[in-house]
């Protein structure tokens, strides 16, 4: 799957996932706290992520993930894990 694909594919999921968020205003560059996540929100994102794209965060990278675009740039730098 392309980077386009990934973008459209996460947006998509996080917009499921998010409530009162228009998908049209999702960004890879939106921020959490932008979309309204807290921490805790944060970390149930990561976690459900994880299950959808088959991916594994790795824990030190995960701490830094301010944005949609960090998902994105994960699950794209780790292809052999993206179900299609």
């Amino acid at each position: 799957m392309d980077k386009t694909g990934i973008e459209e594919k996460v947006i998509q999921f996080i917009a499921s996932k998010v409530e009162n968020v228009d998908v049209s205003k999702i960004t890879t560059a939106s921020q959490f706290e932008e979309l309204g996540l807290d921490s805790m929100d944060t970390v149930q994102l990561l976690f459900d992520a994880e299950e959808e794209f088959g991916v594994s965060f790795d824990g030190d990278e995960v701490k830094n993930f301010r944005s949609v675009g960090d998902i994105v740039n994960y699950i794209g730098n780790h292809p052999s894990s993206i179900s299609a």
